[in-house]
């Protein structure tokens, strides 16, 4: 390799006495030394390089003499602050060592560990720049897959922890209602990316009604059929948009983009679906290859989430047939005394504060010992059933009626006139009379009923007060024929009330 001759610094008085030796040395050292030299000037510009420079960099003396290394090697991704660096060290003349990414030739990045030293002649002047370059791509290469490796078992960590805290919130809801919203916030927490829906299958098991969405766009569709989904068809979590052979579901919204159905499964039964679509995912610049990897993880994520929220619906349903068990009557599926008295105080707790009137009906079939006597106790549950089930269909929420035990029912009617409450009593007497029931192949005889009817506060200040004064007014229908619905006398008689014989229910 030919170079410009440069000027020599004097020798100093210690120099080995054979300068020729002396030379020689130099330059086996530098032809044969691991590392890249590069010697410049005092304002920067290349006057020689060694070979290994060349064969890391690709260029040759050529390619470099008069010009600042700097120039040639550094490209875009060079990190701004090492040029600075670079060049604040040059200006002082101060030696230097620092990481700098540099570009060959061929344009490929390649990482030095770049060491700059001023030399000065005899007498102090700045005369040269010695700078070496050591090849230590691969260090970085390692030290960056490290760094990955880290950030990936930090966010596996995070992802871990988001996932047993989502597990704790999911296991605590009491309600559907509750589940949902965890389900909506932890969802839209765990995977940011996709939008999503949670289906819930009706009780005729012919489509499955959204339960749940969320997301930056989550209006899904309100329901969707069992074969519109291919995990639903196959019964097993389904991925579009990883594999060579794969055909989007008919629900999906857009079928260009990624998505993920995963069955929602409880007590070996398939009672939902998960939804997830990465609409848009292609928009955020990722290459391939990463975006392929991002939506792997999120898969193995929403598998575990899937699990964990089959889970919790198994759990919240367990709990409520528990509940429904604790407040239910078995054979009327009416709500039970237990329910009656803690919905009552609640209810006269609110009418109390807002004013509004609470009204109480205490019913009584009419004769009922006599269904068991003549019939069989099948006969009678028949009747109690039947009539539960009258009550249901005439007074719905937020009337609710109540089987105390026997034949007695109490209804419970929030913000319900007297009045109000004694002609829905008549209603339902009149739909009893028309009731017809068989046992076995005989029909039963004509079932009737007794009604009582008393208000808050008209009739009492308490529940108590109330619930008794709707029994005395029910035991006062019993007394004048039964088959009637009689209205509580109010404790102070109303101005201009009515008097003269109870109406009649019907």
């Amino acid at each position: 390799m030919t170079a410009r001759p440069a000027p020599v610094p004097d020798a100093a008085p210690d120099d080995p006495p054979d300068p020729q030796a002396r030379a020689l040395y130099a330059e086996l050292v530098l032809r044969h030394s691991a590392d890249a030299v590069v010697i410049t000037d005092a304002a920067r510009r290349t006057l020689w390089v060694n070979e290994t420079f060349t064969a890391l960099s690709g260029y040759t003396l050529a390619d470099m003499l008069d010009k600042e290394p700097g120039a040639v090697l550094q490209g875009p991704q060079t990190d701004r602050a090492t040029i600075r660096q670079l060049a604040e060290a040059s200006r002082h003349r101060r030696e230097v060592r620092v990481e700098v990414m540099n570009y060959s030739a061929t344009g490929m990045p390649y990482w030095v560990d770049l060491r700059m030293t001023p030399v000065h002649d005899r007498d102090g002047r700045h005369t040269h720049f010695v700078t070496t370059l050591r090849d230590i791509t691969e260090r970085k290469a390692l030290e960056d897959q490290n760094e990955a490796m880290r950030q990936a078992e930090t966010m596996r960590q995070a992802e871990r922890q988001l996932l047993a805290q989502t597990s704790e919130w999911l296991y605590s809801a009491r309600s559907s209602d509750e589940l949902m919203m965890v389900v909506r916030r932890a969802m839209h927490t765990l995977i940011p990316e996709a939008d999503g829906a949670l289906y819930i299958y009706a009780d005729a098991r012919d489509h499955l009604a959204c339960a749940a969405s969320w997301g930056t766009n989550p209006d899904f569709a309100a329901q969707i059929g069992p074969e519109d989904c291919w995990a639903l068809r196959r019964g097993r979590a389904y991925s579009y948009g990883l594999r060579a052979i794969e055909f989007p579901c008919d629900h999906a919204r857009d079928t260009g983009a990624p998505f993920f159905c995963l069955p929602i499964i409880a007590h070996g039964e398939t009672i939902g679906l998960l939804h997830l679509s990465f609409e848009g995912f292609e928009d955020t610049g990722l290459l391939r290859a990463m975006r392929e990897q991002v939506l792997r993880n999120r898969w193995e994520i929403a598998l575990i989430c899937a699990e964990q929220i089959s889970l919790a619906i198994a759990n919240v349903r367990l709990r409520q047939q528990l509940h429904e068990q604790s407040v239910r009557d078995p054979l009327t599926g009416l709500w039970n005394r237990r329910w009656f008295h803690d919905a009552a105080a609640r209810a006269m707790g609110r009418a109390g504060a807002a004013g509004a009137p609470v009204s109480l009906i205490s019913v009584d079939v009419d004769h009922f010992k006599r269904f068991n006597d003549d019939h069989g106790h099948d006969a009678g549950d028949r009747v109690l059933a039947a009539v539960g089930a009258l009550l249901q269909d005439h007074f719905t929420p937020p009337r609710a009626p109540c089987r105390l035990g026997g034949e007695e029912f109490l209804v419970l009617c929030p913000d319900t006139s007297t009045e109000e409450a004694q002609a829905r009593a008549g209603a339902f007497l009149d739909a009893l009379r028309g009731l017809q029931i068989t046992n076995g192949a005989e029909t039963l005889p004509q079932i009737t009923a007794s009604a009582g009817v008393a208000s808050h506060p008209a009739h009492g200040a308490t529940l108590d007060a109330v619930m008794k004064a709707a029994d005395s007014a029910l035991y006062t229908a019993k007394a004048q024929g039964r088959d009637r619905v009689i209205e509580a006398p109010e404790r102070t008689p109303r101005r201009g009330a009515r008097s003269g014989p109870p109406r009649r229910g019907g």
